[in-house]
C-alpha cells in the first residue's frame, strides 16, 4: 500500500526546507563533479577522457575530469562549473579539466584564450594552470588567461584579486594588471604592466555577465542547482498549493519531459540524458516532474536542500518482444517516466555500478516482469507522458515516440543499471560531424599549486564488454538480478598528454639576458608600480636587456605559499577500436588576436531560427513573469535578433551573451538547443 502525504504536510515540510526533491536513497549523496556547456558557438569539440574519442559538443552536454575542449577559428564555448564558477573559451583554443571534485576545480590551459568567471561568492578552491604558471582566484572576479604557442603565458585579472604561483615561489596580481610569463614551470620568469586594453573577447565576456545576473530563477533553486539561469526566458514561476515554487515550461502541446534529446554513455554514471531543450540542464539532473494544473511543472526541492547531480531521473523499463544480439535484455523497447516528486528512485551509477568494473560483476540490477507501468509511476498516469524507443536505438539521435497503455500493461521494471550495451554512437552528444581544424597543442606538462587526485578510469571497450555480457544475462524470472561477467579488466588512468609532444617554449631565461623579467619573490617587486603596456607589447622578446623582468623567488603572498608541482604527462594507452582521430595540423596565428572591435565570433553567417513555440497551458499565473520565449529566437542556433540581445548566437559585433544557446554553425533543435 502507498503512503500519501497529505497536501497541508507536503507544503508545511516544503516551507520549512525539511522535504527535498529526491530519495534519501543515495542518489542525492555526490558522486563524481560534472560541469555543464551551456553557451556554443561555431566549431566546438570535446575530447572524452574516458575513452580518448573526440565528439561534436552540444548545449547541455556533460564535462567530465580528463575532458578537454576543443575549438575551431571564430569559435568559442562557456562550461559552467557550479551556479558560481565558469570558464569562456575563445577561438583556437584547448582547456584540459584535469581536476574536477565538488568544491574544487583545476583547469589547464594548453593553448588559446580562457577567461574564468568567479560569479558569485563561492567556497570552491579554483586553479587555472598554464606551462608555466598556475593561477589562484582569491575573490569573485573575472581572471583572463591566454597561452601562446611557444608556451608563454598572459595573466589578466579585469576584477578581483589571485595569487600566481611558480615552482619557486608566489606573486599577487591586483585588478587592473597583466602578467607576461615565460620560461619553464621550473625556472619562470614574470612582468607585471598594466591591464592589456578590453577587446571584443572582453566585451562579449560582459554581455554574458549580465545576462547570468539578470536571472530571477537562482532565487528559487538550492545553490547546489546550477544552470538554472535559462529557465528564466523559456517559462514561468508559479506557486503551487502542494509544492511551493515550482517553474512551468513554454512547451507545445503533447512534449514531455526526457523526449527531445539523446541518451548518452557518460564514464562513472553509465547512461546520461542530454537534452535538446535550451534550459534543458537542471530541470533533468536534479528535482522532479509532475503534471498540475493543466501543464507539465518542474519541481527544484527545497531552496535550503542539499543535492547531488544525477545523470537523469527517470523510471525505466522494457517492454515488447524479445531483442537479442548482446544489446538487449529480453526486450524489444526501453521506455521512461520522469519521476514524480518523492517516488521511490534506483541509482543506476555511483561506485556500486563502477566498482563492478573492478571487481568482476554487476549486483545492483533487478528485472520485475509482469508490470503495469501505469500502476507505478504517477506520471505514467499523465496522457502522452511515458517514452519508448527500440532497444536497438536507445542511445542514439531521435526515433523516441509516446506509448500508451497498451503497450506497457506487461512491462519489466528495472531496478539499477540499464542492461542494454553501449556503442561508439553513444559516446556523442550530437550527429554533427567532428571539425579536424583545431590547433595542435604540444603541452606536455603544467605548473600547479595543488595536484589534482588521479580518477580511475576504465576504457570504453572494457565498459562497452561488461555490459554486452550483462545484458546477455538472464532476466526471465521476476526480481532476477543479472550479474555480468566483467572480470580480468584492467585499471586505467586517465590520460594528460598522450600522443602529443614537448611544447616549444621561449628560450632559456636565464641565459637571454634580464629586459626587465624578474624571479618571482625579488626584493621590491611585489608592490611595484604596473609599467604601461600598449597591445602590441604582448608579443614577447626573449632576448636582450633587463626590461622589467624578474624571476620568481620564495615569496609568499598573505597566508603563505604552497609549493608547485610541475604536472607530468601521465600516458595512457586506450583501446579506440575504428576510432580515427581528427587532424589537428591546422595552422594558427602565433597569438589570439581578439583586437577587431566589431569582430563577430559566429563562424558562418547566422541560421534562419525559428522561434520557440507559443504554446498556452492553463494553469495558476505565475507569481511574477519572467518573460516568455524572445521573438527572433533568444540565442539558439543563429538567433539574430536585430538588437543583439542575449542569444548565444546573436549576431552583434561582440558576438551575443544568451545563456544555454548554440550558433555559428550546426544543425539545432527548432526550440533553441544544442545539437543533435
Amino acid at each position: 500500500m502507498k503512503r500519501i502525504l497529505p497536501s497541508l504536510a507536503i507544503a508545511t515540510l516544503c516551507a520549512t526546507g525539511l522535504l527535498v526533491a529526491q530519495d534519501p536513497d543515495g542518489q542525492s549523496e555526490p558522486g563524481r563533479a560534472v560541469a555543464r556547456i551551456s553557451v556554443l558557438n561555431g566549431d566546438v569539440s570535446v575530447r572524452r577522457g574516458d575513452s580518448g574519442d573526440v565528439v561534436a559538443a552540444a548545449i547541455n552536454g556533460p564535462i567530465m575530469a580528463d575532458d578537454r575542449i576543443l575549438t575551431g577559428a571564430s569559435s568559442r564555448a562557456e562550461v559552467e562549473l557550479d551556479f558560481a564558477n565558469a570558464i569562456r573559451i575563445g577561438p583556437s583554443s584547448e582547456v584540459r579539466f584535469s581536476g574536477m571534485d565538488v568544491n574544487s576545480f583545476q583547469i589547464q590551459v594548453a593553448v588559446g584564450t580562457a577567461t574564468f568567471r568567479v560569479l558569485r561568492p563561492s567556497q570552491a578552491q579554483s586553479e587555472v594552470d598554464t606551462p608555466s604558471v598556475a593561477l589562484h582566484p582569491l575573490r569573485q572576479g573575472i581572471y583572463r588567461v591566454s597561452v601562446r604557442e611557444d608556451g608563454t603565458s598572459e595573466i589578466t585579472v579585469r576584477s578581483g584579486q589571485a595569487d600566481i604561483y611558480s615552482a619557486n615561489g608566489s606573486q599577487r596580481l591586483e585588478s587592473g594588471q597583466t602578467m607576461n610569463a615565460r620560461g619553464s614551470a621550473a625556472d619562470t620568469e614574470f612582468q607585471i604592466v598594466q591591464a592589456i586594453p578590453p577587446d571584443s573577447w572582453d566585451r562579449w565576456n560582459e554581455d554574458r555577465d549580465h545576462y547570468l545576473e539578470r536571472s530571477q530563477s537562482s532565487k528559487y533553486v538550492s545553490p547546489d542547482v546550477y544552470g538554472a539561469e535559462d529557465l528564466d526566458q523559456y517559462g514561468q514561476w508559479t506557486n503551487d498549493p502542494t509544492y511551493g515554487n515550482v517553474w512551468a515550461p513554454n512547451v507545445a502541446p503533447g512534449w514531455a519531459p526526457y523526449r527531445d534529446g539523446r541518451w548518452v554513455w557518460e564514464d562513472y554514471y553509465g547512461w546520461t540524458w542530454v537534452s535538446y531543450d535550451p534550459w534543458g540542464w537542471a530541470p533533468y539532473h536534479y528535482g522532479r516532474w509532475f503534471w498540475g494544473s493543466g501543464r507539465w511543472c518542474w519541481y527544484p526541492g527545497s531552496i535550503y536542500g542539499h543535492y547531488g547531480w544525477s545523470p537523469a531521473l527517470v523510471g525505466f523499463f522494457g517492454y515488447g518482444g524479445g531483442f537479442g544480439g548482446g544489446v538487449g535484455f529480453g526486450f524489444g523497447g526501453v521506455g521512461w517516466v520522469p519521476l514524480a516528486p518523492f517516488e521511490v528512485f534506483h541509482p543506476w551509477w555511483g561506485r556500486g555500478f563502477y566498482g563492478g568494473f573492478r571487481n568482476g560483476g554487476f549486483n545492483n540490477t533487478t528485472i520485475v516482469n509482469n508490470v503495469n507501468v501505469f500502476n507505478s509511476f504517477r506520471n505514467a498516469r499523465i496522457n502522452g507522458a511515458v517514452t519508448g524507443v527500440n532497444t536497438a536505438n536507445f542511445g542514439r539521435q531521435g526515433r523516441f515516440t509516446s506509448l500508451d497503455r497498451g503497450q506497457i500493461q506487461q512491462a519489466g521494471l528495472v531496478h539499477g543499471a540499464l542492461p542494454v550495451a553501449p556503442d561508439r554512437a553513444s559516446l556523442r552528444m550530437s550527429d554533427r560531424a567532428v571539425s579536424g581544424n583545431f590547433a595542435q597543442s604540444r603541452v606536455q606538462s603544467f605548473a600547479t599549486r595543488n595536484q589534482a587526485p588521479r580518477v580511475e578510469h576504465f576504457s570504453f571497450d572494457q565498459q562497452q564488454r561488461a555490459m554486452q555480457q550483462m545484458s546477455r544475462s538472464d532476466f526471465t524470472q521476476s526480481g532476477r538480478t543479472g550479474a555480468g561477467n566483467s572480470s580480468g579488466f584492467a585499471r586505467t588512468m586517465p590520460n594528460t598528454g598522450a600522443g602529443v609532444n614537448q611544447s616549444n617554449r621561449g628560450g632559456d631565461p636565464a641565459s637571454s639576458g634580464n629586459r626587465g623579467w624578474g624571479r618571482f619573490g625579488q626584493p621590491g617587486n611585489a608592490n611595484a608600480a604596473p609599467q604601461s603596456q600598449a597591445p602590441a607589447a604582448r608579443s614577447f622578446d626573449n632576448s636582450g636587456a633587463s626590461r622589467g623582468w624578474q624571476r620568481f623567488e620564495n615569496s609568499a603572498p598573505s597566508g603563505g605559499s604552497s609549493a608547485v608541482h610541475i604536472s607530468p604527462p601521465i600516458v595512457q594507452q586506450r583501446s579506440r577500436g575504428d576510432y580515427a582521430p581528427p587532424n589537428y595540423n591546422a595552422p594558427r596565428p602565433n597569438a589570439p588576436s581578439f583586437d577587431s572591435p566589431a569582430r563577430n565570433y559566429q563562424q558562418q553567417a547566422p541560421r534562419s531560427y525559428e522561434a520557440p513555440r507559443s504554446y498556452g497551458g492553463g494553469g495558476s499565473p505565475a507569481p511574477r513573469s519572467f518573460g516568455g520565449a524572445p521573438s527572433g529566437g533568444g540565442g539558439g542556433v543563429g538567433g539574430a535578433r536585430s538588437s543583439g540581445g542575449n542569444g548565444g548566437g546573436g549576431a552583434r559585433s561582440s558576438g551575443g551573451s544568451g545563456g544555454g544557446h548554440s550558433g555559428g554553425g550546426g544543425g539545432g533543435h527548432s526550440g533553441g538547443g544544442g545539437h543533435r
